[in-house]
């Protein structure tokens, strides 16, 4: 979206980031809160009060008229999408009976993939017809759709906890991440006159590490960081963080190419990266059941090798490039996220107990929305270098082909992560006759971490 608010409002691209800075910073705030939530309240309650709110937060955003208000509301609409992501996870492991649960995920990870997919295209052309306001009244529908559907989920018997609220730690998680990721956004900044951002990022830091330390000894954490000391949960956990680095390249880079390099408008821009995109969602699905036929090991290495040609492909790429071969490259590259994402997020849950999973579920999304800031921040710098804002900016096709090959080089970063899941999966003993498929895999990665918990 901020190619099209830079288009509307004549913003430079440093101003227009801060709706997507505040989105996310929020978001990192309240993910912190998930895990206590669902404790304190059931899944069910804290996501129809969430949802709700994004809905109001939707309609007073299509009514505004200036652009710090619009930021405001974004922050807001962050809050509440922080709480949201990590309880619909959640909710596959509470509702959903253990042999689906890979299908499950699966179409968890294309619902997940539907908004980059299409929503370059509806939001283009809602903008192109309806204006900027549409944007925010079409989210506030899909929030009342959302709604809808869960009106139709029954309300299960919860255990309520009535702990304390760990406010000391909430405050260094929310003020630590709200610090890192608008430190980070501004690393172009560092070395200039905004040397502030650099001295606000290394305190948000400090805060994090300082929340470590207090989670570590605390009986009843707001993260639960001892689900570290699970080691294949701390390398699906690292597997999934780097292919967040090196997913946003596609993301953050591409409207960028086909808007300010080839001088394509929102709408023509979004109609190339739909299919590739639409793709990557059909896929998820598909990739979730062959989950249960082939394992996660050989989904993750096909997935690797095909995000690593299709990247490849996009850094070669000039401002000439045509239609066909950017839908290529680009369906490619899709292809391979499907493979790296889903297998990645159903190990990284099924490797816990039901007990765990609300609170590894909040410490995942929470550590994934800090290295997409992180990732954000690396890829914007690289391409502010290309930019001039004297009259307009423009962006150089050399910075996006650069930033493209960084992503490379975190995508080269899954091979020893790769081969660490795969020798710690043969370290484990063969599973019983009658278990195959996924029950197979789920029987070995639950084996694994009953293991480690006795030593």
């Amino acid at each position: 979206m901020i190619p099209i608010w830079k288009a509307h409002w004549g913003l430079t691209v440093d101003h227009a980031q801060w709706s997507l800075i505040g989105f996310m910073a929020a978001a990192g705030v309240s993910m912190t809160l998930s895990g206590y939530a669902i404790e304190r309240w059931g899944i069910r309650g804290v996501l129809v009060i969430a949802t709700t709110l994004s809905a109001i937060a939707s309609a007073i955003g299509s009514m505004l008229t200036d652009w710090g208000s619009i930021v405001v509301i974004r922050i807001v609409s962050g809050l509440c999408a922080g709480v949201i992501t990590p309880l619909t996870v959640s909710m596959i492991y509470q509702y959903i009976s253990e042999e689906k649960r890979a299908l499950a995920m699966g179409w968890w990870s294309m619902a997940a993939m539907l908004g980059p997919a299409v929503g370059p295209v509806i939001s283009g052309w809602l903008y192109v017809q309806f204006g900027w306001s549409s944007l925010f009244m079409f989210s506030g529908l899909l929030s009342v759709f959302m709604l809808c559907c869960l009106s139709q989920i029954s309300r299960p018997s919860v255990t309520i906890s009535h702990a304390p609220f760990p406010l000391r730690q909430f405050v260094l998680a929310g003020t630590g991440s709200a610090c890192v990721i608008i430190g980070l956004s501004q690393i172009h900044h560092w070395f200039g006159g905004g040397w502030i951002y650099g001295m606000v990022a290394v305190a948000g830091g400090g805060m994090l590490v300082r929340l470590v330390h207090i989670s570590a000894v605390d009986k009843r954490p707001l993260l639960h960081w001892p689900l570290f000391k699970y080691r294949l949960w701390m390398l699906t956990m690292l597997w999934n963080g780097v292919v967040t680095l090196a997913l946003y390249a596609g993301t953050y880079l591409m409207p960028f190419y086909l808007m300010d390099v080839q001088g394509r408008n929102a709408a023509e821009s979004g109609w190339i990266m739909l299919f590739p995109s639409f793709v990557m969602v059909l896929l998820a699905p598909i990739v979730g059941r062959l989950y249960d036929v082939v394992g996660p090991l050989r989904l993750l290495f096909t997935g690797f090798l095909l995000m690593l040609c299709g990247s490849i492909l996009l850094a070669y790429m000039d401002g000439s490039a045509s239609v066909v071969s950017i839908i290529g490259a680009m369906f490619i590259r899709s292809v391979g996220i499907s493979f790296v994402t889903t297998p990645g997020n159903h190990m990284n849950m099924v490797c816990l107990a039901n007990e765990n999973v609300a609170q590894g579920s909040a410490l995942s999304s929470w550590l994934k929305q800090l290295l997409s800031a992180c990732s954000i921040a690396i890829y914007s710098a690289i391409v502010m270098l290309g930019y001039t804002s004297v009259e307009g900016t423009v962006v150089t096709v050399n910075r996006i082909q650069a930033a493209f090959w960084v992503s490379i080089v975190f995508i080269l970063m899954l091979v020893p992560i790769w081969w660490l899941l795969r020798n710690n999966w043969r370290q484990i003993p063969s599973s019983p006759p009658m278990m195959n498929g996924g029950q197979r895999h789920n029987y070995k990665l639950k084996t694994a971490i009953e293991k480690e918990r006795v030593i």
